[in-house]
């Protein structure tokens, strides 16, 4: 089954819904929101009380900040090399990690195109990346010296 168009993950503490399909039908589930949570703390068993509602207004802070925040492109070798240019990609990020990086910047990419992005830009020279026996490959920029 091929993957939805549009998809939109909600997590209340411990538990988490994901939505996808048209992004129409997406956005028009939201406007129940409120009713879906109470389903899902209900088929959970959770305390209603314990329940943070999301706030419609926006993300909270401590969520935003997670992440750097990009300019929109089309193109996802300019996205990872958006994304490692910021001080967040002066640590070494996995493929997981530049790919909810794009994901919280509404850049969206299979995970098959990033990583064969990633092995090009290795390949060309525009990224270092190494194995690490916990995390998996990781990536940096590849900076020349007195840069």
């Amino acid at each position: 089954m091929p993957e939805p168009s549009f998809r939109l993950k909600v997590r209340i503490g411990d538990m988490e819904v994901e939505l996808g399909g048209e992004r129409e039908e997406v956005l028009k589930t939201l406007d129940d929101l409120d009713l879906i949570i109470d389903k899902v703390s209900k088929a959970f068993n959770a305390d209603l009380a314990t329940v943070k509602r999301p706030q419609k207004k926006g993300i909270e802070e401590s969520q935003v900040k997670e992440f750097p925040t990009i300019n929109r492109t089309s193109q996802c070798s300019e996205a990872v090399e958006s994304l490692l240019a910021t001080e967040w990609g002066k640590t070494p990020r996995a493929l997981g990690e530049l790919r909810e990086a794009m994901e919280a910047n509404a850049i969206f990419f299979p995970k098959t195109t990033l990583s064969g992005v990633l092995v090009w830009m290795v390949k060309k020279g525009t990224l270092r990346r190494w194995k690490d026996k916990k995390r998996g490959y990781q990536y940096v920029l590849n900076r020349q010296e007195g840069e």
